[in-house]
């Protein structure tokens, strides 16, 4: 007898369903591993984590990016530096310029990932008492390879706060004021967050915008401000390696 298939009568299916359950089971294991694959290639944006409200005493520093040198201590015998970042998109750089070199007071929000320590919604206050200049030492010529973040995000205020899909966001936040940082790929000295400067030690400028969120390869001077590293490089030469 011919087979003669009847849409609605389910034994039509009987023959082919070995066949069927072969294709079904097949494709969500198929797009299970794409899934699997696409997720192990995607950046953890953990990592960051929110640190309390805190008020902190120590030295500005206003170049490149705003930073508050803490005391000594013996954790940190050569100071803490925390980097400092206004509310929303914004910087802290008029109200530290002011306070450069001078003992201050800032109270905000603590974020930290890393050896990266970040205040946000800062305020700052002159403070009593004695302002040492921060020590600063030369680590030499560098060759770094990593993703250029705002430090306000990629510590723990956004997730993702890093990758392309934090670009626009990223450029917005660093234009404002909000102090880059370098994710690099390995080490300085143990550190993988460094703050970012011209090869000048100011501010970067408008051009690094075209190479924020994705991985670039640039050539500088790397110093260490108390314990923070600071890159700085000619942002216009960075290139993809």
């Amino acid at each position: 007898m011919t087979p003669f298939f009847v849409g609605w009568n389910l034994r039509s299916i009987l023959p082919s369903a070995g066949f069927l359950g072969a294709v079904c089971a097949g494709t969500l294991v198929l797009f299970a591993g794409l899934a699997l694959a696409l997720g192990s290639a995607v950046n953890d944006p953990g990592g960051g984590d929110f640190a309390g409200d805190k008020a902190l005493t120590g030295v500005v520093v206003a170049e490149p990016y705003p930073l508050l040198v803490l005391d000594p201590d013996a954790e940190h015998p050569n100071g803490h530096a925390v980097l400092l970042s206004g509310g929303g998109k914004r910087g802290v750089q008029d109200h530290a310029a002011a306070l450069n070199g001078k003992r201050a007071k800032a109270t905000g929000a603590g974020f930290k990932r890393g050896t990266i320590d970040m205040m946000v919604g800062v305020y700052l206050q002159p403070a009593e008492g004695p302002a040492p200049p921060p020590g600063v030492t030369s680590l030499g010529v560098w060759r770094l390879t990593g993703e250029i973040c705002d430090g306000k995000c990629v510590s723990g205020v956004m997730r993702p706060g890093n990758g392309l899909s934090h670009k626009a966001c990223a450029n917005v936040c660093i234009s404002g004021g909000v102090p880059p940082v370098l994710v690099t790929t390995a080490s300085v000295e143990g550190v993988g967050f460094l703050l970012m400067g011209d090869k000048d030690g100011h501010a970067l400028p408008d051009a690094f915008r075209d190479h924020t969120s994705m991985l670039q390869r640039m050539d500088g001077t790397v110093v260490r401000i108390a314990d923070v590293l600071i890159f700085r490089t000619d942002i216009t030469a960075a290139s993809t390696p």
